[in-house]
């Protein structure tokens, strides 16, 4: 089979005027429009407004392409069409070959008869989805949140990326074109197709059971099958010949080497080599896989709490430590490897072993559950369903979701980071209802047709090793509609933003498995300096209200703020200021959640990454800048957690030692009061051991006679955890809100030495009295930092390792550096 791709430079077209523009594929009409000047940059000021316009025009992307007498004498050429947003009209030399109506599906349509030696044109017409969605919505309303935008209000009748029309932490633009890959498959035989690989696990090792579909003729075809071994060498052959159309194979792998989620061992990836050759031996098609050998399932069994929910990889429970993925950039032909490879780099490097694919994106790139695989990162994946009702009642519409569902399900299901397929996002939060279809939900009949019937079906037979779950959050036992029942299922916590309820409030909570968490901040001064003009630089200026999105959210963000630290001296303060108060929330949440194991058994925080900048949940702001929740993300998920719960009504303070490694661990955890000055009123050591996957209680201080004496603005509790001398944890924990602390005045001396890595730095940092909520930054340049944001006991030398972007030399690096802290904050 040859391929002959389509991509490149294309003419776009704006129907009703007939202008035409430079256009390219993959790509889409904003980002072609911007590329031109049509259209200023999407995220700067108020130009959001600007990209509104193309959505109610009618569009054309056409070119043409050189065809040989071999190409069009072949047994069949196929159209292959990787991604159409969304409704599209395709013609080739003039003729309609397809009618597009589904962003997420292939397209392919054979032009067998169809083509020309020679030059040959191809076109593609999108016409305006609004008059589209009004008119169906006018025939059947969906109920929907998020609708910023009364032209959307029919935008559930498409399948089309749901942050498209906007969302709280996103712009609205939708746009059209061709996303993806377009491309002709030039066939001189049979082509590979399905490729199903399943996996059986026993005490004498792992067999792979494999199944190869063939599309198309081949007499005397044979599926020739090699499997490599993580270091490339080959470890098993098969040479199979097709019986209807299908060849099936059984490989036992030697010594098998199991894959582990980050955090409890490696990753390693076999690769499967897939050859069709003809009778004569001729190569007709090829196509490579990696696989990752292990076993999961999501546990559900009763216990004395209700009915856990745990994952369990390889015969053992893993706690779930992560946050939720939203699309890493609005017009999505933009992302390249490397933003995949960042944002998932950096959520591994934050301990992270799981990340939920939010249902209101896209089916990612292969490229994301590639890097899942390397990295570790199990995916809880949702279908593209989210905070909407469907009309699951329209067979067109249901056939087109049906074959959505084995189009992507087909091309990723081999990856080893694929843990759950859960069905949408929130549905069962309010958007479904008793009485049937109202103002505001759907029947529970029509809701259940897709989601408790169709769904479940088709993965049956998809891919039938996965569990599969109907909603985030689910109650599976009792009344469904009460979607938050803490002892079975999981849960979408918001009791904090949503909710108004204090940060100490989530340590009462006792759900089984948070899957959605979270508390909005600004991003840093430079990345709020970039989408705002100076005259703009304000959190209540017009700008920078366009770029909240979430209803009253400057007012929970400054509502919270206040009610733990004083108010900023000056903008870029309040801004840091935002982000140490999200950090403490999830702080919070995540450390009650790992004392808590095995009743809860993961936490998954809303949200990863943003999509444009602004203020919302995220941890990594859309440049790729590490929010103080991030690094905070890095202690609380770390292997080995030191947690301190503090009772002020009690005067105690019970230590914990939580311990993810995959192995019992022997730590010694000191613990050191001191007053807020650094003086000594109290220290204590314990050497214990902590169980794999699991909490263990270190001690209770009693810390009363210390209250009594300084009070407890004055009292500070320091712990720090070792294994084998080396410090793995460190934590902080005071009696009164960090605003109340009488923090004296303290001076951080910084000395900076050449790092082992080139172009890394070593920041060595001590302080002469407690310094809380430590800020390194370095004057308009980015940098990497081991830690940040963290509180320094007094005398002790604290070693960060900097990792400039732009390489700095010793005396800049020291003139940029800025070190701050809380008491100088305020």
């Amino acid at each position: 089979m040859d391929r002959i791709v389509l991509d490149g430079d294309w003419t776009l077209i704006r129907e009703r005027t007939g202008d035409r523009y430079s256009g390219r594929v993959p790509g889409c009409v904003h980002t072609d429009l911007m590329r031109t000047g049509v259209l200023p940059d999407l995220d700067h000021g108020d130009n959001e407004q600007q990209h509104q316009w193309p959505v109610d025009e009618d569009w054309g992307y056409e070119r043409s392409f050189e065809l040989s007498a071999s190409d069009c004498a072949a047994q069949r050429v196929i159209l292959r069409c990787a991604g159409i947003d969304t409704l599209a009209e395709v013609q080739i030399n003039a003729q309609t070959v397809l009618h597009a109506d589904n962003m997420f599906r292939t397209w392919e349509v054979d032009l067998t008869g169809r083509l020309r030696v020679g030059s040959n044109t191809i076109a593609l017409r999108f016409p305006s989805i609004v008059p589209v969605m009004a008119a169906k919505e006018r025939e059947h309303h969906l109920p929907a949140w998020n609708l910023f935008d009364p032209r959307f209000a029919g935008k559930s009748h498409l399948r089309k990326m749901a942050c498209a029309f906007g969302w709280d932490w996103g712009p609205k633009a939708a746009t059209c074109g061709i996303w993806r890959t377009l491309e002709l498959l030039v066939l001189h035989g049979a082509r590979l197709a399905d490729c199903r690989v399943q996996q059986e696990h026993g005490a004498q090792g792992v067999d792979l059971v494999l199944s190869q579909e063939l599309d198309g003729a081949a007499p005397g075809a044979t599926v020739q099958i090699a499997l490599e071994d993580p270091d490339g060498a080959v470890i098993g052959e098969l040479n199979l010949a097709a019986d209807e159309g299908v060849a099936r194979g059984r490989l036992a792998v030697p010594e098998p080497q199991l894959w582990w989620p980050n955090g409890m061992g490696a990753q390693p990836l076999y690769r499967l080599r897939i050859e069709l050759r003809g009778g004569d031996g001729q190569v007709l098609d090829a196509s490579t896989r990696r696989i990752g050998l292990r076993t999961i399932a999501l546990e559900r069994t009763a216990d004395a709490w209700g009915e856990s929910f745990q994952f369990v990889v390889n015969g053992r429970a893993v706690f779930m430590k992560g946050a939720c993925w939203v699309p890493a950039d609005y017009y999505l032909p933009r992302l390249e490897h490397a933003d995949y490879a960042r944002l998932l780099g950096d959520a591994a490097d934050a301990h992270m072993n799981m990340i939920r694919l939010w249902g209101g994106g896209i089916y990612e790139d292969d490229a994301f559950y590639d890097l899942c695989d390397e990295l570790g990162l199990l995916i809880w994946h949702d279908f593209m369903f989210a905070c909407s009702t469907y009309p699951s009642g329209d067979p067109t519409w249901l056939e087109s979701v049906r074959h959505e569902v084995a189009d992507n399900v087909r091309r990723v299901r081999h990856h080893a980071s694929i843990a759950l397929w859960c069905g949408n996002n929130e549905l069962e939060q309010g958007l479904v209802h008793h009485t049937g279809w109202n103002g505001r939900a759907m029947s529970w009949a029509d809701y259940c047709r897709l989601f408790d019937v169709h769904l479940p079906a088709w993965l049956a037979e998809l891919d039938p090793e996965r569990d599969y779950w109907p909603c985030s959050p689910h109650t599976p036992h009792g009344d469904r509609y009460h979607h938050a029942d803490p002892s079975c299922g999981d849960a979408h916590t918001w009791d904090v933003w949503f909710g108004g309820r204090p940060f100490e409030a989530q340590r009462e909570l006792t759900h089984r498995f948070i899957s959605e968490i979270g508390f909005q901040s600004f991003p840093e001064p430079r990345t709020f300096d970039a989408y705002t003009d100076p005259d703009e630089r304000n959190l209540v200026s017009y700008t920078s209200d366009l770029h909240q999105r979430s209803r009253d959210g400057n007012r929970k963000i400054f509502t919270y703020l206040l009610d733990w630290y004083r108010v900023p001296a000056d903008l870029p303060r309040t801004l840091w200021a935002t982000q140490a108060t999200q950090a403490l929330c999830l702080k919070f949440a995540a450390e009650h959640a790992r004392r808590l194991q095995p009743r809860m058994m993961g936490l998954l925080y809303w949200q990863l990454n943003d999509i444009w900048p602004c203020a919302s949940w995220a941890g990594i702001d859309v440049h790729g800048r590490w929010k103080a929740l991030h690094y905070h993300a890095r202690r609380f998920f770390a292997p080995v957690l030191v947690s301190i719960l503090e009772d002020a009504d009690a005067g105690t303070a019970g230590i914990h030692c939580s311990n993810h490694l995959p192995q019992d661990q022997t730590v010694t955890v000191d613990w050191q009061l001191t007053d807020t000055a650094g003086a000594d009123l109290g220290s204590g050591s314990e050497t214990l051991s902590c169980a794999s996957q699991s909490d263990t209680p270190v001690c209770n201080v009693d810390c009363r006679e210390q209250l009594a004496t300084h009070g407890p603005r004055r009292l500070l509790l320091w712990a720090t955890a070792r294994i084998d001398g080396v410090v793995c944890s460190r934590n902080c924990a005071s009696f009164a809100r960090p605003k109340h602390l009488t923090l004296q005045p303290t001076r951080i001396t910084p000395a900076i030495t050449p790092a082992a890595e080139p172009g890394a730095w070593t920041i060595s940092l001590q302080a002469d009295a407690p310094a809380l909520g430590v800020r390194l930054e370095l004057v308009e340049h980015d940098c990497r930092f081991s830690d940040n944001f963290f509180d320094l006991p007094p005398g002790e030398v604290l070693a960060i390792e900097a990792r400039p972007v732009i390489p700095l030399e010793h005396d800049e690096l020291q003139r940029r550096l800025r070190v701050s802290h809380l008491a100088e904050d305020g």
